[in-house]
């Protein structure tokens, strides 16, 4: 009785819940049934004797659509989004890329099929338009100039919507017309335009792939953002409502947001603002659905359990596709008992031990994991069992960065019978990141020198020109002493500006034609107090008019770091030797310092990253390592030869030329 009446409740609920239901969903006209609603039979004859639908656009405008230049395929979001169009209405879609002009004068001959556009009363006379499918925006990109817009003059492409928009809001503007936003970039970076207008994406990938993000500006405001849609021939209206239906099925499966995930992440710049009062309906459907489970649940209890039972044994069946997962994580992994003996162990971590699963298996945890032996590992581990809760924590072993992540697995009645432990190397993440940091850093000293340079500059220049008109005025020679002093003082000080700009200027990695021995003497006029201070003393021993073709900039990083180096590993009173010079077609800089030396271990760990034998406030360990870089870039070599206690010789190599060594 107590049951019947429970069922009773129970159907009364579900039968409110799913009246809630058909309100919700058949009031508002769009269900989601009507939107997967199979064509109708005319719409299916119709397209069939169409035969083959011609998708026609642009072939430059990356990430929308594009021709890949290294395999001449036509790719980007719209022709990923005509693939899923294909499949929805169940017909083919050829897809042929052309210029945007040529492109619209297809669709009007009717010799393509459709094309997606923006809606504009020029257009609507030529062409009828679906659904919207996107929201794109228009952006001006600028070299910084602060202008009107109708003072500007404008590249842009032909036959583009922004064209017709600009032209309305600014009659008198100038428009200089090419075939796509790329060519109209190399305009204005050439100065032969004022600025570029076209569709965000487009612009920002040009950007990006141009590598001009810190010569050009996009201004903050967008000229539009408006709704894309498909505009088709007007001697096809039958095509119309057959677009919209697989237009709407597209959204419904959410394909769209996946397509835009791929080409531009997770936060995609066309994705409109998604409407909550669906995902509303969605909720009120779980609920129905939820309830009717609970029905289910009471009703056919019995059946479930065997169900349940089909499905644990078809769990065990498939341990074969599970390990096939595992072992293809890159991530290392291994699973624990609770007496922290191996039970499994995936493909990655027996690939970097270098032993065999079955010597692994049965091992206990300090055997198989010595190479990452750590008590932060061990207490992860140890406070699992303890806890039995997850933990995640960032571990330094070995000159590695790793992400350690430890799991209790439990068994069907809740009780831990496993420990999981993933074990992932993020050293080159670190590593990046601190490169990108490092270069942020030098690029703000860089301005920031620029900027004092120019401060101090104008007060040596006043006093420049007092001491003359004093020395012109004066016979006293006791002044004229004086002013000697001041003269030479300020001639130090504009030398000492002169350096510091010189060495803080970014430039491009372009190789050039250089005076060594002028690099390395301003940079050991730089560093000459700190010499000084330290009783330091130094020789340079190099022809006057040594030449090599190189990239500045990196050379001076290289020298910087070797010098700064040696300076630290002598602290004070000692001496540091700076020998280049030419033979064959090598050039070879050696830095002799009269330091502690290094050990065979310090010198076989020296150019890893992170490694540092200092302080951890004096020393990142990239040092080294970015100056190992920077040299192979250059096609050069390094080599490190040191006598413990006694001295260290850094020895540089690299081509005359820039191009290779002499061997």
């Amino acid at each position: 009785m107590k049951i019947g009446r429970r069922l009773k409740y129970i159907t009364v609920i579900v039968f409110f819940v799913l009246q809630l239901i058909i309100l919700f969903t058949i009031n508002d006209g769009r269900n989601y049934v009507l939107n997967k609603t199979i064509l109708t039979k005319e719409e299916k004859d119709w397209l069939n004797k169409e035969g083959t639908l011609i998708y026609g656009a642009d072939n430059n405008a990356p990430p929308l659509r594009f021709v890949n230049k290294k395999d001449g395929r036509y790719k980007g979001v719209v022709i990923d989004y005509m693939s899923v169009l294909s499949l929805e209405l169940g017909v083919n879609i050829d897809v042929h890329p052309l210029l945007w002009e040529n492109a619209l004068e297809s669709l009007k001959n009717g010799e393509t099929d459709l094309c997606d556009m923006f809606m504009s009363e020029k257009r609507s006379e030529f062409f009828l338009f679906s659904d919207p499918i996107y929201n794109l925006r228009a952006v001006v990109v600028t070299r910084g100039e602060d202008k009107p817009i109708e003072e500007m003059t404008f590249a842009c492409q032909k036959g583009d919507y922004v064209n017709e928009w600009l032209l309305q809001n600014y009659p008198d503007l100038n428009i200089v017309f090419v075939d796509d936003v790329g060519s109209a970039l190399d305009l204005l970076l050439r100065g032969d335009v004022d600025a570029v207008a076209g569709d965000e994406p487009v612009v920002l990938y040009q950007l990006k792939n141009k590598e001009v993000g810190e010569k050009l500006h996009i201004m903050n405001e967008p000229l539009y953002e408006k709704e894309v849609v498909f505009a088709i021939p007007k001697s096809k209206p039958k095509l119309l409502p057959i677009l919209n239906k697989g237009i709407a099925a597209i959204k419904e499966s959410g394909q769209l947001e996946n397509i835009q995930q791929k080409w531009f992440g997770i936060s995609a710049p066309i994705v409109q603002i998604p409407d909550y009062s669906k995902k509303i309906r969605y909720f009120v459907v779980g609920l129905g659905i939820l309830a009717l489970i609970v029905i289910a649940m009471i009703t056919w209890n019995y059946l479930l359990k065997n169900e349940v039972d089909k499905r644990t044994r078809e769990v065990i069946n498939s341990k074969n596709d599970l390990q096939i997962t595992f072992d293809g994580m890159s991530e290392y992994i291994v699973l624990f008992d609770l007496d922290l003996r191996v039970v499994n162990i995936n493909k990655s971590l027996i690939t970097f031990l270098g032993r065999s699963k079955e010597n692994l298996i049965g091992n206990y945890y300090n055997k198989v994991l010595s190479n990452f032996n750590s008590n932060d590992l061990l207490h992860m581990i140890a406070k699992t069992l303890e806890e039995e809760n997850s933990f995640e924590k960032e571990l330094i072993l070995q000159n590695n960065y790793f992400i350690v992540r430890t799991y209790p697995l439990k068994n069907t009645v809740g009780r831990m019978k496993n420990i999981l432990v993933v074990i992932q190397n993020i050293t080159k993440e670190k590593l990046s990141e601190r490169q990108i940091l490092q270069k942020n850093k030098m690029a703000a000293i860089g301005q920031l020198a620029a900027g004092m340079g120019h401060e101090i500059r104008n007060p040596l220049g006043i006093i420049r020109n007092h001491s003359y008109i004093l020395r012109s005025i004066s016979n006293d020679e006791k002044i004229d002493r004086s002013l000697n002093y001041i003269d030479s003082a300020v001639e130090r000080a504009s030398k000492i500006i002169e350096n510091i700009l010189e060495f803080s200027r970014l430039t491009d990695g372009l190789k050039d034609w250089f005076n060594l021995y002028e690099l390395i003497s301003k940079l050991l006029e730089l560093e000459s107090k700190t010499l000084m201070k330290r009783n330091i003393k130094y020789y340079l021993d190099c022809k006057e008019n040594l030449m090599i073709n190189s990239n500045k900039e990196s050379l001076k990083h290289i020298l910087i770091n070797l010098l700064s180096n040696a300076i630290d590993a002598i602290e004070e009173n000692g001496s540091i030797d700076i020998i280049a010079y030419k033979k064959d077609n090598n050039v070879f800089l050696r830095i002799e310092d009269t330091g502690k030396g290094l050990s065979d271990e310090e010198i076989e760990n020296i150019f890893n990253p992170f490694y540092t034998t200092k302080d951890p406030d004096k020393g990142t360990g990239l040092g080294l390592y970015i100056v190992y870089n920077e040299v192979k870039k250059l096609n050069g070599d390094i080599n490190v030869s040191s006598f413990n206690g006694k001295k260290t010789v850094f020895e540089v190599v690299l081509p005359f030329d820039g191009e290779r060594m002499m061997v």
